[in-house]
């Protein structure tokens, strides 16, 4: 099953400067529910010292956070089966129908964790009910990223596909700024109405706007490259052999790829708000504010960077993105350690703007994947190394802190990633393909 992935697949209106309605409708559809996928993750992170408190008894002290932050972990390990169960639907049945059903899962499970007993109602089934809502949240999350950025891409001329997948990059953190507003809305009222109650609205208003991204999903027609393989009777019967079979190098880069950039990326969503409190010594919305500062520089970055591929080839910017992240996150978490908030600001500002160059490689990633086994094809090395890496970074830095007493140990450990990187992606991320 090979063939398909060897025949150009044209979008519409090739060569066309301007966005279709279609395409318009396509691209808002796939952000939206990234922009809900990456509001429900980082709502969690950003709440982590409340639920540790509601969810889990007094006498866990430490240990509290701890186990909260393991729950955020284990929900990435329900990522890899959500991605092979998505990504074979979408490869199969269409992308839209496989994307359309991950965020009523996500919606769903993430409204419910508003609506969740806790620890003083019913004991020790509250964080095993938290559990299970973040191992739906897991799974679902599985289809999601790597989905939308597939739906998008397919539906772009060829000249702008670096920009739309900048687009879909950057909307994740749309999500993160969504959410990170969201809780200071509700901070903002007081620190003990968030803790008796107030933490629950963030999450339902998470599953309200995954219910409008459902209908927007819906609306969006299937796109060209799939349409083109269904009416070639060319559709996979199992994208995952052929994948083993044909493709294991472009497996093992992708995989490299998303390690090193999940780890980058959720030490600054899901680890950096607490780790300027506890090292910084700021307070927790002095440090919501910082990150989501840096969230929102993050976001022109990563189109501009996406819109820079399609001018420069896909392989220059990762090569800066990589070399620079050995070099950036010691000096950044020294400068963290000031407590200064410009010196905080600017050592943030650094760390984002190596995300945004590695993120730009999304593209590339995708094309490495032949059109028959796409979905699959990304979202398998995806949630797998975001199950292995991502999602265990904010509990492996905190755990790191704890057992060494150095606040430096995060960016050891990034570094450490970084340096194991380099020499898979600068090999393995190809340049343009016709």
């Amino acid at each position: 099953m090979t063939g398909a992935a060897d025949v150009p697949v044209k979008t519409p209106a090739e060569g066309s400067t301007a966005l279709s309605l279609t395409r318009r409708k396509a691209l808002i559809a796939g952000a939206t529910g990234n922009i809900v996928e990456w509001f429900d993750f980082t709502i969690y992170g950003f709440s982590a010292v409340v639920l540790a408190t509601v969810f889990f008894p007094a006498e866990f002290g430490s240990g509290a956070l701890l186990a909260t932050f393991a729950l955020y972990g284990v929900a990435f390990l329900a990522r890899p089966a959500g991605g092979v169960f998505f990504g074979r639907l979408g490869d199969r049945f269409g992308r839209r129908g496989s994307l359309s059903l991950a965020i009523t899962l996500m919606g769903c499970s993430t409204a419910a964790i508003g609506l969740l007993p806790t620890y003083a109602s019913i004991g020790a089934a509250a964080p095993l009910l938290l559990l299970v809502c973040r191992l739906v949240q897991g799974f679902s999350a599985g289809g999601e990223y790597t989905g939308a950025a597939t739906f998008v891409v397919e539906h772009a001329p060829y000249h702008r596909r670096g920009l739309y997948a900048g687009i879909i990059a950057g909307s994740s953190f749309v999500g993160s700024i969504f959410a990170t507003v969201t809780v200071l809305s509700f901070n903002s009222v007081g620190a003990e109405y968030f803790l008796n109650g107030g933490w629950r609205w963030p999450f339902v208003i998470g599953g309200i706007v995954a219910l409008a991204g459902l209908f927007l999903r819906l609306a969006v027609e299937e796109t060209p490259a799939f349409t083109e393989m269904k009416e070639r009777e060319s559709l996979p019967i199992h994208p995952m052999a052929d994948l083993l079979r044909h493709h294991r190098q472009s497996l093992i880069t992708a995989f490299v790829y998303f390690a090193a950039l999940g780890v980058a990326t959720h030490m600054l969503i899901g680890y950096m708000p607490t780790f300027l409190v506890h090292a910084a010594r700021v307070s927790s919305t002095t440090a919501l504010l910082l990150t989501s500062s840096a969230l929102v520089v993050a976001v022109p970055l990563y189109v501009y960077f996406g819109a820079t591929v399609d001018r420069v080839g896909r392989r220059p910017l990762v090569r800066i993105g990589m070399v620079s992240s050995i070099f950036v996150a010691i000096p950044s978490y020294l400068l963290i350690g000031t407590g200064n908030i410009v010196a905080i600001a600017l050592a943030l500002l650094a760390l984002v703007i190596v995300q945004a160059l590695l993120a730009s490689a999304l593209l590339a990633v995708l094309e490495m994947m032949p059109t028959h086994a796409r979905f699959t094809g990304t979202a398998l090395p995806y949630n797998v190394a975001y199950a292995l890496f991502a999602g265990t970074a904010p509990l492996v830095c905190e755990a790191l802190v704890n057992a060494t007493g150095n606040t430096l140990s995060p960016a050891f450990y990034a570094t450490a990633i970084a340096v194991i990187a380099l020499p898979v992606l600068w090999r393995g991320i190809p340049e343009s393909k016709t």
